[in-house]
């Protein structure tokens, strides 16, 4: 995460609460033992990860303890949410579910005080042409004119969910400025994209830069912590 340029600028305040509940999220049968009692399933996804034309689930499951749900000091209606949130990858077989991946550390909980300005950093799941997509979005409500979006790409290999790739787009919200950074974890290459800008599509053409970096060690889900930092 590379975020920049501060400012006194204030914008409008986002917080990690809701004022209602939405309609809760089931497993299918054979699949419901991943999830202990006292948490529920906050976000699900499926596709097929690895072939074999099984539906495959990936999704967020959330610790429900309410002592970790408080009120803001000084909003009404929203709820400051501390409940750990888990990544579980699980493939589908004949008789039920396999779990190949789990992180208790990957998705950060709604409300984190070290990012109490960003709200929630944490934007979804998708399951797309075989791959896991997580997002994150990084932006400050205060003190911040440069936000980011971060994207990480997931395949399944030898039974396990490896990181091939990420994306981020940084922006600043006052002149529009942008660049990509894309890592391909497999082929140790990241390339930097410079030039771009939100808010004129005829600026110059965007200059690219390549580095290249030590990709001999796989990287899996298991190994990534808070946000992918």
């Amino acid at each position: 995460m590379n975020l920049c340029c501060t400012s006194l600028a204030c914008w409008a305040l986002s917080f990690a609460g809701v004022s209602a509940a939405s309609a809760p999220l089931e497993l299918p049968a054979a699949a419901r033992s991943h999830v202990p009692a006292g948490w529920k399933v906050a976000e699900l996804v499926s596709g097929d990860l690895n072939g074999d034309g099984l539906p495959d689930l990936v999704f967020i499951r959330e610790e429900q303890d309410a002592k970790k749900m408080t009120k803001h000091p000084s909003i009404d209606g929203y709820i400051l949410n501390t409940n750990t949130r888990v990544l579980v990858v699980l493939l589908a077989d004949k008789v039920g579910y396999r779990k190949i991946g789990e992180n208790p550390k990957f998705v950060m909980p709604a409300f984190v005080a070290e990012f109490e300005d960003f709200g929630d950093c944490y934007k979804g799941l998708k399951v797309n042409n075989g791959l896991v997509e997580a997002s994150f979005r990084w932006e400050a409500s205060i003190g911040s004119w440069c936000g980011a979006q971060e994207k990480y790409i997931f395949h399944v290999e030898a039974g396990r969910l490896r990181l091939i790739g990420s994306e981020e787009v940084s922006l600043h919200r006052g002149n529009g400025e942008k660049t990509i950074t894309s890592t391909n974890y497999l082929t140790g290459r990241i390339k930097y994209t410079t030039g771009l800008n939100e808010f004129n599509p005829k600026s110059p053409p965007a200059i690219d830069k390549w580095e290249s970096f030590d990709a001999e060690d796989p990287i899996y889900l298991e190994d990534l912590q808070p946000g992918g930092r």
